[in-house]
């Protein structure tokens, strides 16, 4: 997925078509008839973020590299009630920053990337409508949304579902049905993968090339009641059919990829003045896993397929400045996130000065070192990186 040519992106004849039919159906969506004109209104909001970004590598034979720049990331949303049960949204997303080889808005049902757009990409990361009558315990979504189920704190991060973190642009294609149940909210989401790769994060060696790998299937069930002090409680299931090239993408053999993920948070008040002190706990398992050799994490038996992040966040320090601590082990095996990258251990500590409701500063250092590395490697890959960010909603 990694190996995409800008020619993807850059605008091209044979594209307008699609381009048409895309503001065709934008155009249908906001010509609602003039009564229903009278009695809703178009609401407009947006968000920023931009940043310093600095990383530096030191690879397998111990070679450097590093790399130093600007970036950001843009989002405009426009939406509307149709009716008393009926919300429609769209928006548009760009990535930006230094060093970018193209630029381009692209309506692929695929990110170009593994982990989402490419900088000096841009699309329309939600396009969808939503049904939900207070007097029914369900609501379904339709069409091009965001789905993010992470794990409570200031350094939130999630092993599966998790779209657009940090200036990323991912996004998930098809429906997500929500069943609210007694102190539990139920989830299912069928999203629709392109055969070059979905919207969502996807890590090499998926591949959905075989006609039966249309299709994702999650399930969740998450707490909507806190337990005492636990204020968040899910599980999740996640499965893939025949998306899994076991022995790399150059073979023919697919297997269904299937992941099960818990988390767990909780929140303590440690001071009158609003101290508060969040830990949480993520695992994800994934029992069938590719050849160690497809993933560059040994020579014989198949990967690990086992994930887990521990987090620990302090909040108002200061009024408005927080503090996150984050500690994660990730398999080789595991293929879902991208907060995480498979065969890497992880530790992060993320400040957070958020200095009115709608505008904050974070600075993150991270470390991040291969687990396992094949025969003939001299060291592990390590990287370093850092950046300081600003957010803005608008």
């Amino acid at each position: 997925m990694t190996g995409r040519s800008i020619d993807r992106v850059l605008p091209r004849p044979g594209r307008h078509r699609q381009a048409r039919a895309v503001v065709v159906a934008l155009a249908t969506a906001l010509a609602t008839p003039a009564a229903l004109a009278e009695e809703t209104d178009w609401r407009f909001s947006g968000d920023i973020r931009a940043g310093y970004f600095d990383s530096e590598r030191k690879a397998r034979n111990g070679t450097q590299s590093d790399s130093r720049a600007l970036r950001g990331r843009l989002r405009l949303a426009a939406e509307r009630d149709l009716g008393d049960h009926l919300h429609f949204r769209t928006r548009f997303a760009g990535r930006y920053g230094q060093h970018q080889t193209g630029h381009g808005f692209q309506l692929h049902g695929y990110a170009t990337t593994s982990t989402g757009m490419d900088l000096g990409e841009s699309t329309l990361d939600e396009f969808y409508l939503d049904y939900a009558d207070k007097a029914r315990p369900w609501s379904l979504r339709l069409g091009r949304f965001q789905t993010q189920f992470a794990l409570q704190g200031v350094a939130s991060k999630g092993l599966d579902r998790n779209d657009s973190p940090n200036i990323d642009i991912t996004w998930t294609d098809g429906l997500h049905y929500r069943h609210q149940l007694p102190g539990w909210r139920a989830h299912l989401v069928l999203e629709h993968n392109h055969r070059e790769g979905p919207g969502s994060a996807v890590r090499t060696p998926l591949d959905f090339s075989e006609d039966a790998s249309r299709v994702t299937v999650f399930a969740g069930l998450e707490a909507t009641e806190p337990l005492g002090p636990v204020v968040q409680r899910m599980i999740g299931v996640t499965w893939m059919p025949a998306a899994l090239a076991s022995d790399g993408t150059a073979f023919s053999r697919r297997e269904d990829y299937i992941t099960l993920v818990g988390r767990v948070a909780a929140s303590w008040r440690l001071s009158e003045a609003g101290l508060r002190l969040v830990p949480g706990f993520e695992i994800g398992y994934a029992p069938n896993t590719p050849r160690a050799t497809v993933t560059g994490s040994g020579n014989t038996g198949d990967a690990g397929g086992l994930a887990w992040q521990a987090a620990l966040s302090l909040y108002d320090i200061a009024p408005g400045h927080n503090l996150g601590l984050v500690h994660a082990r990730i398999d080789a095996g595991w293929l879902l996130s991208g907060d995480f990258r498979g065969n890497d251990a992880l530790s992060e500590i993320r400040y957070q000065w958020r200095f009115t409701p709608q505008w904050s500063m974070e600075a993150r250092y991270r470390l991040r070192e291969e687990i396992d590395i094949p025969a003939g490697a001299l060291r592990p890959r390590e990287d370093r990186d850092f950046y300081i960010r600003i957010s803005g909603r608008f």
